[in-house]
């Protein structure tokens, strides 16, 4: 028994005609018609039922025909897996970034590369975003966005450089300062993403000491900076995502101690991995595209 042979069980089921399957096979119905012979007898019993111009299943036809559909659609998938490791502008990146809200200026750099690269398919792990180099350490992805560069396993492209500024209210009594002492914060409600706190390098920093009156834990930004502007407490947020707040007066940002909070990103690999060409294309345009992004990021000196 053949692929071609599955392939006909399953076209014949789906027209219920010999002719109108043959067609679609591009066969003679003669040809189609020894190809059934075959197949019924490598199974040693009748797979259709002929009645007038109809082919009908009979019991053991039905059994045939879903293992037909499942082994093509594998053989399907293989093809195409293949297909994505032999051609050099086909393929897949899986990606992380371990801080969610790089996923806001991720997606507009998506957009820019599928352009270019419309056969690669880009797969985002959301679910891995705080394992994120873990997870590439396990080959489960292809390239983290990290703001580490200390793991002698990894290679590392500098990619943009952000700062984490303390965002309040317009008329919360720190909205003119220059910045804040760590301190500060300890009388003051605080509003993160809905993540254990031993998650969150930004909480673990400012209260290490101490606990906030209250916290508040969302799951979108936009939730989050709602709270925020409602007066409901403060957040730690990088720059580029409040700046369009920050422009229309809805939100003031303020530095987090004299020396700021800055922090470089980069885009890491295995290092002994070999990367299929739309791979490294894929990190030398995300750097480009992050230097090119105005307002938003400013490209690393390193």
């Amino acid at each position: 028994m053949e692929i071609r042979h599955l392939q006909m069980v399953k076209e014949v089921a789906a027209c219920g005609n010999l002719t109108k399957a043959a067609d679609r096979l591009y066969l003679t119905q003669s040809a189609l018609s020894h190809q059934l012979k075959e197949i019924e007898g490598f199974f040693n019993t009748q797979l259709f039922i002929r009645d007038k111009k109809q082919m009908l299943l009979t019991d053991a036809g039905a059994v045939v025909l879903e293992a037909a559909e499942k082994i093509l659609q594998e053989v399907a998938e293989t093809r195409a897996k293949v297909k994505c490791l032999t051609e050099k502008d086909a393929g897949e990146v899986r990606l992380c970034t371990e801080c969610y809200t790089s996923y806001h200026w991720l997606s507009g750099f998506l957009r820019a590369y599928r352009d270019v690269y419309p056969k690669v398919d880009v797969k985002i792990d959301i679910e891995a975003t705080h394992f994120a180099e873990q997870h590439l350490l396990e080959n489960k992805i292809d390239v983290a966005i990290l703001e580490e560069a200390e793991n002698p396993k990894l290679s590392y492209t500098p990619l943009f450089q952000d700062e984490f500024m303390v965002i309040v209210a317009p008329d919360h009594e720190w909205a003119h300062r220059d910045w804040v002492e760590i301190d500060e914060f300890a009388n003051q409600n605080y509003i993160m993403y809905n993540i254990p706190d031993e998650q969150s390098s930004n909480f673990k920093m400012l209260y290490k000491n101490f606990r906030p009156p209250r916290v508040y834990k969302m799951t979108l930004t936009e939730a989050i900076l709602e709270m925020v502007k409602a007066g409901m407490g403060v957040a730690m947020l990088p720059n580029w995502v409040v700046r369009p707040y920050l422009r229309s007066g809805e939100l003031a940002a303020v530095a987090l101690t004299e020396k700021r909070l800055l922090r470089t990103w980069y885009a890491a690999t295995l290092k002994n991995k070999q990367l299929p060409p739309y791979t490294g294309a894929f990190i030398e345009k995300l750097a480009s595209y992050m230097k090119e992004l105005d307002g938003y990021a400013v490209m690393c000196s390193a």
